[in-house]
């Protein structure tokens, strides 16, 4: 597949108003809560497409995908691997679909083109790629009133690990995290702000990629996630650094049950049957 082996090589180691049809007025989109205020002031309005988004840090190209009705939708943050686009990641794990079929708003960024894209090796402070999340999500928030309820993230290998660094430090936006091939290190981890599910996805012993052990990776996230009380699961599908097909509908289920204002776990047991063979509670 042309498409992984870029990856693999690249992995050298990435709204209108609404009319009321009563009396003809307009109504503003009603946010669910507040979401992070815009770096720069007054928020650009987003338009579906690919186009610049400027943040006080750093300007950058975005895809954003759209359903009919974008106005209180939930958002899913899709991060591409090292060496990858926004085109492609939406294209490979079919991301690009669930605008029609679920009614979610997508939102794929391009990175900085640094030597890992996304910046998971940098303290938070003055995070040229937080800043890129938080304001993203806080023009969302402001052009469409988007369900702030409903914010998951993704991503594959560079994209995996920065989701996996933005459920340790931006717990407080996301109702869910799904990394795929991500992980973390004692080092690197720090209790999220609250708890919130995770579903880690990798590709057993195998997934290793230019000197970078994501199962030991992936291993002891979820240990540490465990032990400070946050449900994980794991999808460990043994067939290396590569996302498995059907990811898209398993994640997207996983996030579509996870609303944060969820109160009982749903799958404290078991994974739902719908999952893949190789998706378990640890």
């Amino acid at each position: 597949m042309r498409l992984l082996a870029l990856s693999v090589i690249a992995l050298l180691l990435g709204c209108p108003p609404v009319a009321n049809d009563d009396d003809d007025s307009t109504e503003e989109p009603t946010p669910s809560r507040p979401g992070p205020e815009y770096s720069l002031g007054e928020c650009p309005t987003l338009e579906e497409g690919e186009h610049n988004f400027a943040t006080a840090l750093a300007d950058r190209r975005v895809r954003i995908d759209l359903p009919d009705d974008p106005v209180g939708a939930p958002v899913v943050f899709v991060w591409h691997w090292l060496g990858g686009t926004a085109d492609q990641i939406m294209e490979y794990i079919e991301f690009e679909d669930l605008p029609a079929d679920e009614g979610a708003i997508v939102i794929a960024p391009h990175s900085s083109g640094s030597q890992f894209e996304w910046a998971f090796l940098s303290p938070p402070e003055d995070n040229l790629d937080l800043q890129l999340f938080e304001d993203l999500l806080g023009c969302a928030q402001q052009t469409w009133g988007v369900d702030m309820d409903r914010i998951y993230s993704t991503g594959m290998s560079a994209g995996g690990l920065w989701t996996s660094y933005l459920l340790l430090h931006e717990a407080s936006w996301l109702a869910a995290a799904a990394p795929l091939s991500g992980g973390a290190n004692s080092a690197s981890y720090v209790q999220p702000a609250r708890r919130l599910p995770v579903l880690l996805t990798w590709g057993g012993p195998d997934d290793f990629a230019v000197g970078y052990d994501f199962n030991e990776a992936n291993i002891t996230l979820s240990g540490l996630l465990q032990d400070d009380d946050h449900w994980v699961g794991e999808c460990i599908h043994d067939d290396g650094h590569v996302p498995p097909p059907g990811a898209k509908d398993y994640v997207w289920q996983f996030f579509a049950d996870h609303p944060m204002t969820i109160e009982d776990e749903p799958y404290a047991d078991d994974v739902p049957s719908s999952f893949p063979s190789f998706c378990a509670v640890p």
